[in-house]
Parts: structure tokens; C-alpha cells; sequence
């Protein structure tokens, strides 16, 4: 017996069905017998290939990411795509992945027109292998065996929350979901409220407020990384309980709540650490850095260190900025001083090698720009370090650096080879702004570093939105200077500006950097007859070596 919904197989995979009919069609195969045997004996006939006369052979670690990643990349957005028997193939595959079925019996899978040996159909049965907002992470992960299905769902007021996939890692948690209303409409605008709750009632999401964003690929991803909650994996509790709920969603009033269980000691057993001891950096600056421990899991890698420095390290830097709150929903410029370390466990550049000299995982200061910065292979989280804690020596910070995962027993080494250095300026470049057109003006402060200021455009404010400024900056910045930072500006009457400032860096053959961008004025009642521009702060790079070598067993 056939189901005649599975007729409407075909216009679904020449994408001709209305997203609320492809929502409705995901459904009904998912809960339809005869469907699924249908879908299953027409994904059995797209096979290219029969791999049952080929013996498989050893691979390395890292080739089921790199599989998966270059098959994500080979497929085009869907508005560009023809109609073509490749693009059916994804579109049947599409079907089966959005269900979450188990196709039995196969003995290979197509995806995106190219077929995929046995050996890995249980890697790309994940949704962590497809979705486009998945890391690498993640997929190794799935590859480790820590993720899990879901069949969760929660409706209420015509609105389901159905949770897809669980992934469970020492270094995090993450959820697939999907958020759509009875026409299978996907619901973009929503937060899920989380709570994380151990054996002993403990919520551990309740510090740091509990709401989860989801980012999204074909469904949402949302994921919270818990070295932002436990200091160590032996810290991290054996059950901990996933609650996710709302009581409001397209601002419609109800209830919708989800609670998965967690088992973490598989993620615990499949993590390692290396612990160091008296490890410890004294750069000439005064800077202090103690290498602690670095954090193995399969979805990432935790560098943990200690910063320490002296109570001389600060800056009183006076900040101008725009201020949004409840008083002032449309922003208000404020200016006040503010007391900043010179230095920052973020602020430093170091790599960590294989025994090949190939750089598995580089930090560096995270404002850089692409053409100055060091970065490889970093997962950036919400929060990397605690509060100081005050101690004769100076005050001690506790940092990590996250990075995607290393993999197998070897030896490495971690090389430190930068810090970065804020300090004070107090440079005023005068413009007419009316006179850059016409001819630039060029400007030398006290740090070697040289501006050009030109193009000065003037967009005036309509009703209660207030005009805007832009003018274009070039610059070659002083020796060893990577930023300026903290940008204002004031007018023919004394009152000051916040501005935003957005450049290209890159560096010249003597090593200096050279910038290229503009510079923002918003917030301006009238259009400036003169401007004084000013920065306060700027990052100094100073070269240092210190190397660290350690296995991973």
C-alpha cells in the first residue's frame, strides 16, 4: 500500500513546495509507516556505487571533519542551485536528515551527489555533521560518540518547541531544536531559558542568567560552554538536567518546557589533562603568566593560565561612549574615567605546536585584524576569566583560551611569542570638515604615527534621528603600535562625541602597520564646522620567548 502524501515526494525535492507543505510533508513521513518504507527503498535506488567489494581501509583522525566540512562547503546557497538530479539527491536526503529516520539496510548514503562510504553513514546521520552553524567541535563529538537524539517536544498556543540532538562534552553542552507554529512556519524571534540543574538541586545557569540564544543553520543551535561554570572536568558533576522553557514566545503567552537528562561521565572518561607546576613567564614589562593546566575534550581544547601583575599596571583612561538605558531607549553620550589594566591574559600571542612544527592551535589578541592577527583554530566563548584576586605579588586573573579539538597521544609545545601593552595618548588632530574634499589633512602625534583624514560626508538627522558624519582615516601607525583605541571627537562648541572607527590593518615591509577605513560620527544635531580628533589609548606589541613543551597521553 502506498500513502498518497508520498506523491507529493517529488515536488519536495524540486523544492516546489511552499515552506509550510515541506514542514507538513517533514512531519507526516516521520510519523507514516508506509512512507518511510517508500522513502527508504528510493534513497536505496540513488546509490552511485556499490561499496561491497571494497575493503575499507585505515584513515586518519581528522578525515571525517574534513570530509564533512568540504561536502557543506560544495553545496550553494538553495536560490542558485538548478533543479538537477543532484540537487534532488540533497533535497531526498534533506527529507530524511529533517526527520530524523533511520533509513535501514543501506549500503551507502548520497549526499549533495556524492556517495559516502558505510564507514562513516553513523557520522552524517547526526545533524551536528550537516548544520552550517556546527564547529569542528562538535563533529568530532559526534564522532566520539557524545551525541544523543531527541524526541522532545512541547506545544502550546499553537507553537512547538521540538528538541532534535543532544551533544554532551566536558567543555559544553549544545541542543539542536527546532521553533515553528502549526503551519510549520520556523519562528525565528525567541530565547529559550535554561536552567542546568545537578543532583543536589544546584541550578548552575542561575549566576550568569540562563538564556540561551540560538544561532541557526536549517534549525537552532544553542550551546553553552561550561568552563564558563566548572574550573576543571573534575569538577563538572556525573548527572547534571537540562531544563529549557519559556512562557512567552511570537508574542503569544504560554508555556513550553523541556527537561533532558545528562549523563557526563562518558564526556569526563574522554577528556585529558595535562597539569603543569611552577610554570611561570616574567616578561620585562612586569606582566606574570602561569601556565596551569591545558584540557583535552573531543569537541574542544582549554588553555588555562594565571595572569599577575602590579598595582602600577593601570590607566586612568577617560572614555567617551554612547549610553542605552531605560532613561535613554535612544542612546546618550557620556563621558567618565575608567581604571584599565595595561595588560590581559587575552591580550598575548603564543602557539602550540605538533612534533612536525605545524601549528595545531594559535592565540592572539582578539581585536586584531585579520591582516595583523595570529589565530588558528580558536573557539572564542563568552567569558574567559574570573575576577582578580588581590595578593602582595599584584593581582592575579584566572584565564582560558578555547580552541577546536587536539586529538590522539603526542608531544607538544607551546610557544608564548607576544603581549600586548595598552597605553595612555593624548594626541588632537583639528579638522574642517567642509575643507577634506577639497584637500586631506595630515597629522604626526607623539607615538610616530601619521593620519590622514578626507572625504568628509555629512547625512542629516531626520525627525527625532540625528544626523551623521563619515570621513575616511589612512594612517601609518609607530613602531610596534598594533591599535588605537578609544576614538572622540568635539565640535566648534566644546561638546564631545563617541565615534566608531573601522579599519583594515595590514603591515608594510619594515614590519609597521598601516590602516585604511573610516571614521563614524553619530548622534550630531547640525553638521560640524570644526573637529578635534582624539584618541586615548593604544596596544603596544612587545616579541618575547618562552617555550613550554608537554605530551598528551
Amino acid at each position: 500500500m502506498k500513502c498518497f502524501m508520498f506523491n507529493q515526494l517529488k515536488l519536495y525535492v524540486n523544492d516546489e513546495l511552499a515552506p509550510a507543505e515541506s514542514k507538513g510533508l517533514e512531519q507526516h513521513v516521520e510519523n507514516c509507516p508506509q512512507c518511510q518504507k517508500q522513502l527508504q527503498e528510493w534513497v536505496e535506488g540513488m546509490q552511485e556505487e556499490d561499496f561491497t567489494t571494497i575493503p575499507e581501509a585505515p584513515v586518519p583522525d581528522a578525515f571525517t571533519d574534513e570530509v564533512m566540512d568540504k561536502l557543506s562547503d560544495a553545496v550553494p546557497p538553495r536560490s542558485t542551485r538548478k533543479r538537477s538530479s543532484r540537487t534532488r539527491r540533497q533535497r531526498g536526503w534533506d527529507i530524511v536528515k529533517k526527520t530524523g529516520l533511520v533509513v535501514a539496510g543501506l549500503t551507502a548514503l548520497v549526499v549533495t551527489g556524492t556517495v559516502v562510504s558505510p564507514t562513516f553513514a553513523n557520522y552524517v546521520n547526526s545533524l551536528f555533521q550537516i548544520e552550517k552553524d556546527s564547529d569542528s567541535g562538535m563533529k568530532n563529538a559526534v564522532n566520539k560518540g557524545l551525541v544523543q537524539k531527541l524526541e522532545q517536544k512541547a506545544t502550546d498556543q499553537g507553537i512547538t518547541v521540538e528538541l532534535k540532538e543532544l551533544l554532551a562534552d566536558s567543555m559544553r553542552i549544545a541542543v539542536i531544536y527546532d521553533v515553528y507554529d502549526e503551519s510549520g512556519k520556523k519562528i525565528e524571534d525567541h530565547i529559550l531559558n535554561a536552567k542546568l540543574i545537578d543532583q543536589n538541586g544546584k541550578d548552575w545557569f542561575e549566576d550568569d542568567g540562563g538564556d540561551n540564544s540560538g544561532s541557526h543553520g536549517e534549525f537552532f543551535i544553542t550551546e553553552r560552554f561550561l568552563n564558563e561554570i566548572f574550573e576543571s572536568t573534575e569538577a563538572t558533576p556525573d548527572q547534571l538536567t537540562l531544563h529549557l522553557e519559556q512562557t512567552e514566545i511570537a508574542d503569544k503567552t504560554g508555556k513550553w518546557s523541556l527537561e533532558v537528562p545528562i549523563d557526563m561521565k562518558k564526556a569526563k572518561e574522554a577528556t585529558k589533562t595535562v597539569a603543569f607546576k611552577d610554570t611561570v613567564f616574567q616578561s620585562p614589562q612586569g606582566l606574570g603568566i602561569e601556565l596551569k593546566n591545558i584540557e583535552f575534550s573531543p569537541s574542544a581544547t582549554r588553555v588555562m593560565l594565571d595572569t599577575t601583575f602590579p598595582k602600577s599596571a593601570y590607566l586612568e583612561v577617560e572614555r567617551t561612549s554612547i549610553l542605552y538605558d531605560r532613561k535613554n531607549p535612544r542612546g546618550a553620550i557620556i563621558t567618565e574615567k575608567e581604571r584599565d589594566p595595561a595588560f590581559s591574559g587575552e591580550n598575548m600571542m603564543y602557539e602550540i605546536t605538533n612534533e612536525k612544527g605545524e601549528v595545531v592551535a594559535a592565540w592572539d589578541m582578539k581585536s586584531l585584524d585579520d591582516g595583523l592577527d595570529n589565530k588558528e583554530n580558536v573557539l572564542f566563548t563568552p567569558r574567559t576569566e574570573e575576577e582578580a584576586e588581590e595578593r602582595p605579588e599584584g593581582d592575579v586573573l584566572n584565564w582560558w583560551h578555547t580552541f577546536g579539538p587536539i586529538q590522539g597521544e603526542q608531544t607538544l609545545k607551546l610557544e608564548l611569542q607576544k603581549i600586548y601593552e595598552k597605553k595612555l595618548a593624548s594626541p588632537k588632530f583639528d579638522l574642517v570638515p567642509t575643507e577634506l574634499d577639497k584637500k586631506a589633512a595630515t597629522f604626526k602625534d607623539e607615538t610616530g604615527s601619521t593620519f590622514t583624514f578626507s572625504s568628509f560626508a555629512w547625512e542629516p538627522g531626520n525627525g527625532e534621528d540625528l544626523g551623521e558624519a563619515v570621513m575616511t582615516i589612512e594612517g601609518t601607525l609607530g613602531k610596534g603600535i598594533v591599535e588605537n583605541r578609544d576614538w572622540s571627537v568635539k565640535d566648534e562648541n566644546g561638546k564631545t562625541y563617541a565615534v566608531s572607527v573601522s579599519t583594515e590593518s595590514t603591515r608594510d615591509k619594515d614590519g609597521r602597520v598601516q590602516i585604511k577605513g573610516e571614521v563614524t560620527i553619530p548622534r550630531l544635531k547640525q553638521e560640524p564646522k570644526k573637529l578635534t580628533v582624539s584618541y586615548a589609548t593604544y596596544m603596544v606589541e612587545h616579541d618575547v620567548k618562552w617555550k613550554v613543551p608537554f605530551e598528551i597521553k
